[in-house]
């Protein structure tokens, strides 16, 4: 033992140098932190990835999750820089938060690195290699971690770092999975499924990607949650049943209309450059052609619009013209669409485009006649054309294009309307409103409105100061916004002398049309009634003001209620008595009116239970009806075309909007609007004493006649406006025999009707090919508006060619 002693203690043990890690080099620094800093700097200002693949930072907090990958590694770069043993762990836990943010990123450009090879020669080939380049660079700073304080014990903190990376990751993405998921469960035709997507949309979605989804410009999901929900496919969530994708921008409008009861055009189009949607900007018009108004064109602008009209009391009759002009301010021509609310009973009886700045005048056809007519040169041939066609009762869609690349476009409609005689001594003319456009309308931009008559004028718009011009001329003129037009129809009464007769009207050598408008002091020949509410949430507000307005239904008719929900309410018909009151309130007061509720199962049950009533009314009330859901609308088209007998309908919307619901059928054709011209109470109050008779009336009554000894001569649009009444009862009686007779008859009165339509070309050439004659601006049969003072100037005229008759006589007598 002192052996081995004395020799171990003669063994010199030298000491083992410490193995250190040498710090990270300027190589981690360059392409770990500045690369990608600068590269998604870059994205954040360009948008170079989000117009051209997809957009990987679509909020701010994806860029600041993205963000930490550069901090985190420059952070652990400069603490491994020196011997520091101090917060380890608090580095190892920051740098397994990058690896994680990083390594999606890299799977998510993953598919764009071949791409990016070929494109490095340019900025945007740089783009890809950023997340790969980060990331191979943080596990670099990984190793050189572990290198160093392994025996630290970092494990724990690495593991917790990769975690908080993840729901980083997540975290951000919430609102836009929801989005995805409550899509893909919206789709669903079953309805527990769809009522669980739609409140989700509107509990956590996110209302700008569901826009987004409606002018499909959303691209493939950027977010770690949202592809995750896109591509999990029925392996992540159970099979469901599906109609269609709910990624196309027709499902995606009808689900956003469930979830917030508008349209989706109502709210301004995601074209906002700054966030990064260029691309949006140059894609294809989708509604391009189409009858339906679409989505918000960008760059398309209401440049000017003017209302000029003429108002004849005695004549119980109006005529507008209405002028518009856009511009487009975008690099891609436009195509501009609006749909019209005209005066209850109105019609387009004009229309003209100007053509390289001459005015021209219509071609009136069949509908599907100028329609196709119109596809053929705006569509294939991409040249100017306007097309005016029907849209439902008392609405017009009109549709121009091309609003040229940075120019401008203009056309005019002109309108027959008769106006609504309120008492002996006064009638009221309704304006027309914009209710459903593709463009915007700037704050600066109103319309200018121009109207005279020869009786006395008053207007419920208080921009519009009425004057008069002379001893027999009155005028409004002045402007007024958009929303004030519309949200409230506006109106303008005029007088008119309470005796008077009968009004003859011809069109060139039309029929002979004998207007008389006498007092109906006679009871409503209506039995029933049949209330129908839209469940959408647009009504929230209006149930107090409905349960108020039923305080005018006389007793004894009968009187039932439907609620367009999910289930549907109702309640039957009979006789209106203080309990059958409560029952309808109660129904009304325990509706939860939410989102956008489909109204055409509602509207079927209602024509089946009036089937067995032989004068019965259908008051439907309701908001922006801008989808046509596939299931409801085949049923209430079953219903309208199986039932022996249909009720009268009349349409009360409670704010403007399209409506889409009623089926392309004579029955809907022959619908009446009730405009909202006061309060919901005031106005449905009216309408139910007028049905019983409680106030005094007026009837006008249109039809062919003689003429009689001393008749006075009325205005031409008494011959139109009976023209288009005729149309309807032709339809009416025999759709399918009647047609060619209903078309025939519209062409010759140059009416746009359910059955006809107007259009301009451009050329001769064009006008040929669709075998289309347009109207002669020379032609006696074009309404036009007089000219201000034209009124006083036609008295002069007649009163020297009265005097210079006068005169002549005077000298052969003299002779």
């Amino acid at each position: 033992m002192s052996n081995l002693q004395s020799r171990l203690s003669a063994v010199k043990f030298e000491p083992v140098p410490e193995r250190v890690t040498p710090p990270p080099s300027e190589a981690i620094l360059l392409f770990g932190v500045i690369y990608p800093a600068v590269i998604i700097v870059l994205e954040l200002i360009s948008g170079m990835c989000a117009n051209a693949f997809f957009d990987p930072l679509p909020t701010y907090w994806h860029a600041l999750v993205a963000g930490l990958v550069p901090a985190g590694n420059l952070l652990l770069w400069h603490y491994l820089q020196d011997s520091r043993r101090q917060g380890a762990r608090w580095m190892a836990f920051v740098n397994g938060a990058a690896i994680t943010i990083a390594g999606f990123y890299t799977l998510l450009f993953l598919p764009l690195l071949p791409l990016a090879v070929v494109a490095i020669i340019v900025a945007i080939g740089l783009l890809p290699f950023a997340p790969l380049a980060s990331f191979v660079c943080a596990i670099k700073l990984c190793g050189a971690m572990y290198g160093r304080h392994a025996a630290q014990g970092i494990t724990r903190a690495f593991l917790g770092g990769l975690a908080v990376g993840l729901a980083l990751l997540l975290a951000p993405d919430i609102p836009a999975g929801a989005t995805r998921l409550g899509m893909q469960w919206a789709a669903s035709s079953d309805p527990a499924q769809r009522e669980r997507g739609l409140t989700l949309l509107r509990t956590l979605g996110d209302d700008d990607l569901l826009l987004r989804l409606c002018y499909g410009t959303a691209g493939r999901p950027a977010g770690l949650l949202s592809a995750f929900v896109m591509f999990g496919g029925d392996s992540v969530f159970p099979p469901r049943p599906r109609r269609q994708s709910a990624q196309s921008p027709a499902e995606a409008r009808e689900i956003y209309y469930r979830v917030h009861g508008v349209p989706f055009n109502s709210k301004p189009a995601p074209f906002d450059k700054s966030r990064r949607t260029g691309l949006a900007d140059v894609r294809f018009d989708e509604d391009h052609g189409g009858a339906q108004v679409g989505g918000r064109a960008q760059g398309l602008q209401l440049a000017s619009s003017r209302i000029d009209g003429s108002v004849s009391g005695d004549d119980a009759v109006a005529y507008l013209e209405w002028t518009v002009e856009f511009r487009n301010s975008e690099p891609v021509p436009r195509e501009a669409r609006l749909q019209l609310a005209l005066p209850p009973g109105g019609v387009v009886s004009r229309a003209t485009l100007w053509v390289n700045g001459e005015e021209r005048e219509a071609a009136y056809g069949g509908r599907s006649h100028v329609r196709a007519a119109y596809q053929r040169v705006a569509v294939q041939q991409r040249r100017d054309p306007l097309l005016v066609t029907s849209k439902g009762a008392d609405r017009v869609l009109a549709q121009a294009f091309p609003v040229p690349a940075h120019g401008t476009i203009k056309f005019k409609l002109g309108i027959s309307a008769p106006l609504d005689i309120v008492e002996p001594s006064k009638a009221r003319l309704t304006l027309p409103a914009l209710v459903d456009r593709n463009f915007t309308i700037g704050p600066d931009v109103s319309h200018s409105v121009w109207i005279e008559s020869r009786q006395a004028l008053a207007t419920s718009v208080a921009s519009l100061p009425v004057s008069p011009v002379d001893g027999r001329t009155f005028r409004i003129a002045g402007s007024v916004g958009d929303r004030d037009l519309a949200r409230t129809r506006q109106t303008i009464t005029v007088d008119r002398n309470p005796v008077t007769g009968n009004r003859a009207a011809r069109i060139g050598d039309g029929e002979l049309i004998v207007q008389d408008a006498a007092p109906s002091g006679a009871p409503s020949a209506t039995a029933a009634l049949l209330l129908v509410i839209d469940g959408s949430a647009r009504l929230t507000d209006t149930a107090a003001k409905l349960i108020a307005a039923l305080d005018a239904i006389p007793p004894g008719l009968k009187v039932g209620a439907i609620v367009a929900t999910e289930p549907m309410q109702k309640i039957a018909p009979a006789p209106w008595s203080y309990a059958q009151k409560r029952n309808v309130a109660k129904l009304i007061r325990a509706t939860r009116f939410v989102g956008g509720q489909d109204n055409a199962p509602a509207l079927a049950e209602a024509l089946v239970m009036l089937e067995s009533e032989p004068q019965a009314t259908l008051i439907w009330i309701h908001g922006p009806q801008p989808v046509s859901f596939g299931d409801g609308a085949a049923r209430l088209e079953q219903a309208a075309a199986r039932l022996s007998r249909l009720p009268d309908v009349v349409l009360y919307s409670v704010e403007p909007g399209p409506n889409e619901v009623l089926p392309d059928a004579p029955w809907a054709w022959a619908a009446r609007s009730l405009p909202q011209t006061g309060a919901l109470d005031a106005d449905l109050a009216g309408f139910f004493a007028r049905m019983a008779g409680q106030t005094h009336t007026f009837a006008v009554r249109r039809a062919e006649g003689h003429a009689s000894e001393g008749q006075a001569k009325g205005s031409d649009h008494i011959a139109r406006l009976w023209a288009s009444t005729r149309v309807l009862e032709l339809m009416r009686a025999d759709p399918t025999g009647n047609r060619a007779a209903a078309v025939a008859l519209a062409s010759r009165y140059h009416l746009v009707t359910p059955v006809s339509g107007a259009v301009v070309l451009e050329t001769q050439q064009q006008y040929d090919e669709s075998r289309l004659t347009p109207v002669s601006q020379a032609q006696a049969t074009v309404p036009t508006v007089p000219e201000p003072h034209e009124w006083a100037l036609l008295l002069v005229a007649c009163a020297m060619l009265g005097w210079f008759a006068w005169h002549g006589r005077q000298r052969l007598v003299a002779a």
